[in-house]
């Protein structure tokens, strides 16, 4: 994670600049913690019973050559949800449906290639399945596309095809993929570098709900980065990202609130911000708890 404003002795305001390989599909595809969580949640809603009844409607309408009931098929056994986890079975069936056209299981069996879930891991072949996905004018193919060139994955990289995938994704109104556009504006990488053409993206990525954008967002108010300074936009956009559980944004709203920055200096609020960022598992927001509570 990168830091922006400590040059001349400025606050380092926590900014959510990294780029990690974290390839977007369908649900069930944010990695196998995150599938057996969702599983859980649905068992927790609808019950056992009633997932295993849902996992062979699926079943017997992708046997009757429905793409959709291919897809939720392969949902089903990537979860876990219903029947018995099977990343294999999962990823024959994201092929049976993508065959189909289904564009959500193409993306997710190019997942599958990528990660090595239930098939040999290909990163060639995963590329070509974001790209057809891309080519039908699917957002989230082209952002994954975008992430292949940016991190070489099945591919040299290459900043500037990145960057041209990014902006076909936030051109559909993908919300990562204009987050992404943002951080290469923002850095030079693959486009022009231009604070205010960043600023503008991190505002539309947050409008679109991407909680990272909006702390981003906050550290531009906070620095006067392609826009005017305005420190209390930034504290209402830290505390906003706090809220919904963002480290950074706890530790940016304790930072605001210790310096009196946008808001009244209150060490007690301060505290309370930089204690969930801690809770949250952010570290750098542990140790200025340990150092605050070893000072004199």
């Amino acid at each position: 994670m990168l830091r922006s404003g400590t040059e001349n002795g400025r606050r380092s305001w926590v900014l959510g600049l990294g780029l990690a390989i974290t390839l977007l599909g369908a649900p069930a595809m944010a990695g196998p913690k995150a599938a057996t969580k969702a599983a859980e949640k649905q068992e927790a809603f609808f019950g056992r019973e009633e997932l295993a009844r849902q996992a062979k409607v699926h079943e017997e309408g992708c046997k009757k050559g429905d793409k959709g009931e291919c897809f939720n098929s392969a949902l089903a056994y990537a979860q876990g949800a219903g029947v018995t986890k099977d990343d294999a079975r999962a990823a024959a069936l994201y092929k049976k449906a993508c065959d189909k056209g289904h564009l959500d299981a193409c993306n997710n069996l190019g997942i599958a290639y990528a990660e090595g879930a239930g098939v040999q891991k290909d990163p060639k072949q995963a590329l070509a399945l974001f790209d057809k996905s891309c080519k039908a004018e699917d957002a989230k193919g082209c952002f994954n596309v975008g992430l292949a060139y940016n991190a070489g994955l099945g591919v040299d990289k290459d900043p500037v095809r990145a960057g041209a995938s990014f902006e076909k994704a936030c051109a559909k109104g993908h919300a990562d993929g204009c987050f992404s556009l943002a951080i290469a504006h923002a850095s030079g990488k693959g486009l022009e570098k231009n604070l205010e053409k960043s600023t503008a993206l991190f505002s539309k990525a947050c409008d679109a709900g991407h909680m990272t954008a909006c702390n981003s967002l906050g550290v531009a108010y906070m620095a006067g980065h392609g826009v005017a300074k305005d420190p209390k936009r930034a504290v209402s956009l830290f505390e906003k990202t706090c809220a919904a559980e963002l480290p950074g944004g706890c530790l940016n709203a304790g930072i605001a609130h210790r310096s009196g920055s946008g808001v009244a200096k209150s060490p007690e609020r301060s505290r309370e911000f930089i204690q969930k960022a801690c809770d949250l598992g952010l570290e750098p927001a542990c140790k200025v708890l340990q150092a605050a509570a070893k000072a004199p």
